[in-house]
């Protein structure tokens, strides 16, 4: 159990602890995934870490559109039901910057104690075949959402992300079902602005 954080253990004291060991020693992504993930979905986590760049002030220089490809490839395999998250070589290789950690990790211990009060193991549809593959079309569209190369239009599906990656963590599926349905909202909310940008240009 070397590098695991305990089963049971809150989400914001996780990255409490994982800012204070990537200020000790260089991490990589596969790194957080590995002490984040004991005792946790296995999508949940992968979704959270790829939600905080958007979803929290931190500079992302960019990075946005190329972690919604991750996004994007991580709700395919959820639609196709497959059980274990594959992610990229490049991806785990990534690494983790301290002071992005400091900043997740001070954000996370003022909101999610709130959160994590609310949040709990509920509703879990989604270990189901049909609610798996709604779930990874959530997904798929957040990450084609967040790929977009529009700065600010981010945001938002970001946000949705990381509480659905929150509800995944913590079986509730209550929060994944609004974060989900979220989802879905703000595709139609962003196909619609689109629709009115070509047709505001094609006049």
């Amino acid at each position: 159990m070397t590098g695991f954080y305990p089963r049971g253990i809150a989400l914001h004291e996780k990255l409490r602890r994982l800012a204070i060991k990537a200020g000790e020693c260089p991490l990589t992504m596969g790194d957080a995934l590995r002490r984040l993930a004991a005792g946790a979905n296995g999508y949940g986590i992968p979704l959270l870490l790829l939600s905080l760049p958007g979803a929290l002030p931190m500079p992302a220089f960019g990075l946005n559109s190329l972690l919604g490809v991750v996004v994007t490839l991580l709700g395919l395999q959820m639609f196709a039901g497959t059980r274990s998250a594959w992610l990229p070589h490049w991806f785990t290789r990534i690494r983790l910057r301290p002071d992005w950690s400091r900043r997740a990790a001070r954000l996370g211990e003022r909101f999610l104690p709130g959160l994590e009060r609310f949040v709990k193991p509920r509703m879990n549809w989604m270990r189901y075949r049909p609610g798996a593959s709604l779930l990874g079309l959530a997904v798929i569209l957040l990450g084609l959402l967040m790929m977009l190369p529009v700065p600010g239009t981010n945001t938002l599906p970001a946000l949705v992300l990381l509480a659905l990656s929150i509800g995944l963590i913590e079986s509730d599926g209550l929060l994944t079902l609004l974060a989900a349905l979220a989802a879905l909202v703000l595709a139609v909310l962003y196909a619609e602005a689109v629709y009115l940008l070509i047709i505001w240009l094609a006049g």
